[in-house]
């Protein structure tokens, strides 16, 4: 629910309520989000988004603190909430940001849970900043709390960015909150060879501006990239890094941890890793639905690949990460043919399941808002692809061969495979076959052997 300042004036809650604040405030998931933390807890409880100009900060405090549990602010908030509270957190204080209220015994207390959350994305990829050189590009809001605990943690932060001047005045600020830290600014030409963490705290590469990125290259170094944009959450500088060389990591399992701590802070709560884990594929599944429609202009998305890929498994899961329904395109064939594929090749011979797998394909492609799996020779035909393509975003799943073997080793019930009798020698005559074909025709192809990241690369990479 999102109101206007009028409609909050007016607005009583039925149960306890909480808020964000801003801006413009209509595109914030942050509704979302805690709507599913709240589901996790058992609370009962509900969130709104209130529309609020600069000048009405202070009447809406004084509102939520008469009606709401807490708050959440975003931007142009977060500094000048900071006089209008009764106490400040001092992580909040060393920044002159809050991003989350809480409200207890008639006062007031501000926190800034952005640099929790960031925190945390490094703890939970094993990043020691200790004695690190860690770039930081941006000195914005969100770029000073990272920079903020780089230097805590005891990195060497390097501040670069278009207007040095601003750079300066953040290193300033830092070094007044920690006297003995190494902080420099430099140019971008100039930043150390030798990094080893980059972190980008600015808003380039943001949607609607994909292919800008804050950087042309990266150090040669770098073992761990950061990027608090997560829209999209594959970012044009993220492509840059070296998978085999360097970790990355989009903003979106910040943005999960900035609203947990919201949510420990306003309940005392605590979340399992297995709880926040599910929270983060949640909000991809959400957002790949969301950009799947927005950004791609499809309807539905379609998994490609070699027989034994994982393609019904990893769709069912992917369908309810994103809230999606799920079709397997060979059970739908059979459905409508009364018979079994097997019984098709064998009555019928291969052309003949060819031209009804189209004719299914194409009915498919028609539904809305589904995964559809597709059969291992689907993409085959050039009319399949066309009629899929219309209307689905096109993803090859392409995991390593031996998995494949190892998944197919358990099937009685594939006709191309048995037309030999060394099954595995057939397994990898189709599979170099066909391999260039599923890559040439996918708009995306994600490769992983474990089963829960490829549904996870799926959706990330929408």
């Amino acid at each position: 629910m999102v109101l206007t300042m009028e409609e909050f004036r007016a607005f009583r809650p039925k149960r306890d309520t909480f808020a964000i604040f801003g801006w413009p405030v209509a595109h914030t998931m942050s509704p979302t989000l805690h709507g599913m933390l709240f589901g996790l807890l058992g609370k009962e409880a509900d969130y709104i988004a209130v529309g609020v100009h600069a000048d009405e900060l202070p009447e809406a405090l004084r509102l939520a603190s008469e009606k709401l549990r807490g708050v959440n602010l975003t931007i142009p908030h977060k500094k000048a909430a900071i006089p209008l509270l009764d106490e400040v957190d001092q992580s909040a204080f060393d920044l002159g940001a809050v991003n989350t209220v809480a409200f207890r015994d008639g006062r007031a207390i501000g926190y800034n849970t952005d640099i929790l959350g960031f925190a945390e994305s490094l703890k939970r990829d094993g990043v020691k900043l200790k004695g690190k050189k860690a770039v930081l590009l941006g000195y914005g809001g969100a770029a000073a709390g990272m920079g903020y605990h780089c230097v805590r943690e005891g990195a060497h932060l390097y501040i670069t960015g278009r207007d040095l001047e601003k750079a300066g005045a953040l290193r300033d600020h830092l070094l007044s909150c920690f006297p003995g830290g190494k902080i420099d600014v430099v140019k971008r030409r100039n930043i150390p060879k030798d990094a080893q963490i980059v972190v980008n705290g600015t808003p380039l590469g943001m949607t609607p501006n994909e292919a800008k990125k804050p950087l042309f290259f990266l150090p040669h170094k770098v073992e761990y990239l950061f990027d608090a944009i997560y829209n999209p959450p594959v970012t044009a500088l993220m492509k840059l890094a070296n998978p085999r060389r360097t970790i990355t990591r989009d903003g979106t399992y910040m943005l999960v941890m900035q609203g947990v701590h919201a949510e420990t802070i306003w309940f005392g709560a605590q979340f399992t890793q297995a709880q926040t884990t599910m929270m983060l594929r949640r909000v991809y599944g959400m957002m790949a639905s969301k950009r799947l429609r927005e950004v791609h202009g499809k309807k539905n998305i379609a998994l490609c690949g070699f027989m034994g890929a994982g393609k019904t498994t990893a769709g069912r899961k992917l369908a309810r990460m994103c809230g999606m329904e799920f079709y397997d395109a060979d059970v739908y064939l059979e459905e409508q043919a009364g018979k079994r594929i097997s019984e098709i090749f064998a009555e019928q011979g291969e052309e003949a399941f060819r031209r009804l797998e189209t004719k299914c394909l194409r009915e498919l492609a028609a539904k809305e808002n589904c995964v559809i799996a597709l059969g291992g020779g689907a993409v085959l035909r050039p009319e399949n692809v066309t009629a899929i393509k219309e209307s689905c975003a096109l993803i090859h799943l392409d995991p390593p061969l031996g998995r494949i073997i190892k998944n197919l080793s358990y099937s009685n019930s594939r006709p191309l495979l048995e037309k030999g009798g060394d099954r595995e020698a057939e397994i990898r005559r189709l599979y170099h076959a066909r391999k260039d074909i599923y890559r040439s025709v996918a708009d995306r192809s994600v490769r992983s052997a474990r089963l829960s990241t490829l549904v996870e690369q799926v959706a990330r990479s929408l």
